[in-house]
């Protein structure tokens, strides 16, 4: 079996290590990337996808020479999963953002206690929200165990 992946992430260094890290963890996978919020929207209309990693910060289109890109969203993975579900998706999402707190109408989550509530109030299978930090190790370990617990063990390498 291959897990159909789509990685929502507009920052190409954290992007290398994300893959890099579903990599070591999936055996046999197909991955798909979109760097803002319209590609994203665009990718989730037409594909199925099993496993959704996505970033919370994106700008609202792809960058494309000087001045591209459109605005950057800081709740643009929220626009994603609103998407998400009107067309009644049905992959699990993981939240892999820089940030310590999700804003989720008006307040504040910490990233603890957002995947429930993101799950709730969109109706997804979001299982998990994890902190991103570039010279640490843990959200590479929190990652791995999240793929680990949700998908078949024989996924894995």
């Amino acid at each position: 079996m291959t897990i159909r992946v789509l990685l929502v992430e507009d920052d190409e260094f954290k992007a290398s290590d994300i893959s890099k890290s579903l990599e070591e963890t999936l055996q046999s996978y197909e991955l798909g990337r979109a760097s803002s919020v319209t590609s994203a929207l665009r990718s989730i209309s037409y594909t199925q996808f099993d496993l959704i990693v996505l970033d919370m910060s994106l700008p609202t289109f792809d960058l494309s020479g000087p001045g591209g890109g459109g605005s950057p969203q800081g709740q643009g993975g929220i626009e994603v999963m609103r998407l998400a579900r009107r067309l009644k998706a049905r992959s699990k999402i993981i939240v892999v953002t820089q940030y310590p707190d999700i804003e989720l109408d008006g307040k504040q989550l910490h990233l603890s206690d957002a995947a429930a509530a993101l799950s709730k109030k969109f109706e997804l299978d979001v299982i998990a929200c994890l902190p991103y930090q570039f010279d640490a190790t843990q959200w590479r370990v929190l990652l791995k165990g999240s793929i680990f617990k949700h998908f078949p063990t024989d996924l894995h390498p």
